[in-house]
């Protein structure tokens, strides 16, 4: 028997413009607070493996835990956009909707299998070189696959709820996630924990948000209906499209990682580097009302003088959270460092760096994430070529072999794509305007 579907939070519809303003703000209020509840908890997740694991093993989590996102956005490639973007329009047909999700279900699997193939053996040479042994290598290999096979499906059955604002769901759903993770966390604690048992958990995790999810998806569309020629067609399309684009970012955001693990000398390095990132876990909640709540309600607007007010309020947001909490890392280093552990309170001109490039980053992706749901992309492929024109230039004066090094390198090869999405914005506007009314 299926679960009960919240109504839509947010119809775009109904009900006077000032009722509505009140009710999306009580949604969004709802949505921020226990979100952050859900964060808080994973923060401590994180913040419990920083500071039990051996530096040793924090560095082959980090390598296992980044190799395992790179393969699960190489998966994605146009998948999301084309989802965002047609789901915006037919999410209300659950037949039609069910089509949209078994097409693209299917086709990641596809390509999940493909980048599997690919990747797998990078992420093995990053494990050996840094001393982890083969048949450990081995068995977090195996882990890390593991896993991926549920997010696969939970990327595409994921957008449902999204959609359809059904903010309850999707709040049990990470709600039941974090909290799972974090009690398996601290009993492990007392009997063995190493980076596999970490990974373990975390697949875990996702098997049983993938049966939640699998559940709530039966009950709101149709997920017998057939394939849609028009949506693989489409979604074949995009992925051709953002192909180059999106694989060559894909590598840009974990390039920090890749970096440090094959130039630096010493494996703390890459403990440090993945320990400083759990603090970026700051945006999480913000990432999530992105995702969760004004993406999806920008992806169904129609209204081109709503979508500028909409567009504004987003990215201001952003702006000023990201503002904040580089204020904050600048005035309290030693209380960020702090929570990560004595192994890492050395960090303080390393924080700052690691807080800008996820500013950057928290900006560049809204920039993001609100073109691709209009399916504003075209031109998307000549960020390829101007970041590797700013890395080459920076090449000769960077030490990749430091964590102050890498991560200032990175901070610059991320401003190109900032400003060619804000250009992306520009022209996705621009069209609107002669396009008929």
């Amino acid at each position: 028997m299926s679960s009960p579907i919240s109504t839509p939070a947010l119809d775009e519809a109904s009900s006077p413009l000032i009722r509505r303003a009140l009710h999306r703000a009580r949604v969004v209020g709802n949505f921020a607070i226990i979100q952050g509840v859900v964060q808080a908890i994973g923060f401590l997740s994180g913040i419990l493996l920083v500071r039990t694991l051996e530096q040793r093993e924090y560095a082959y989590f980090t390598i296992a835990n980044t190799m395992q996102g790179t393969i699960n956005l190489l998966a994605d490639i146009g998948i999301s956009v084309g989802l965002v973007s047609i789901g915006g329009r037919v999410w209300h047909d659950r037949r039609r909707f069910g089509e949209l999700i078994n097409t693209a279900l299917n086709f990641r699997k596809q390509l999940g299998a493909f980048v599997i193939i690919a990747v797998t053996p990078v992420m093995y040479l990053m494990l050996v070189k840094n001393g982890a042994p083969v048949p450990y290598t081995m068995v977090v290999i195996v882990i890390v696959l593991i896993g991926l096979l549920f997010q696969l499906s939970i990327g595409v059955l994921g957008v449902i709820p999204r959609l359809r604002t059904d903010v309850g769901r999707i709040q049990i759903i990470d709600f039941t996630g974090a909290i799972v993770r974090l009690i398996a966390l601290g009993g492990l604690i007392f009997v063995f924990l190493d980076a596999a048992v970490a990974v373990a958990v975390a697949s875990a995790v996702s098997f049983l948000q993938y049966l939640m999810l699998h559940r709530y998806a039966t009950g709101a569309v149709d997920l017998n209906a057939s394939e849609n020629s028009e949506d693989r067609h489409e979604i074949v399309r995009l992925t051709k499209r953002l192909a180059a684009n999106s694989i060559f970012y894909c590598f840009q955001g974990q390039i920090t990682i890749f970096l440090i693990s094959f130039f630096a000398h010493r494996t703390a390095s890459i403990a440090e580097v993945g320990a400083l990132g759990r603090l970026a876990m700051i945006f999480s909640v913000l990432t999530n009302l992105l995702t969760n709540i004004f993406v999806p309600a920008f992806a169904r607007c129609q209204s081109k003088g709503k979508l500028r007010l909409l567009y504004a309020a987003i990215v201001g947001t952003v702006a000023a959270f990201s503002l904040t909490i580089v204020l904050g890392a600048w005035l309290f280093p030693d209380q960020f460092l702090f929570v990560l552990g004595n192994k890492y309170t050395h960090l303080h001109r390393e924080l700052l760096l690691m807080v800008g490039g996820a500013v950057l980053g928290a900006l560049t992706g809204t920039f993001w994430s609100l073109n691709a749901s209009k399916a504003w992309v075209a031109g998307a492929w000549f960020y390829i070529p101007i970041t590797l024109a700013t890395q080459a230039l920076l090449i000769p004066y960077t030490d990749f072999a430091s964590v102050t090094g890498v991560l200032i390198f990175n901070i610059l090869s991320a401003i190109p794509n900032l400003l060619l999405n804000f250009v992306m914005s520009w022209r996705g506007f621009r069209s609107l305007q002669s396009a008929p009314a």
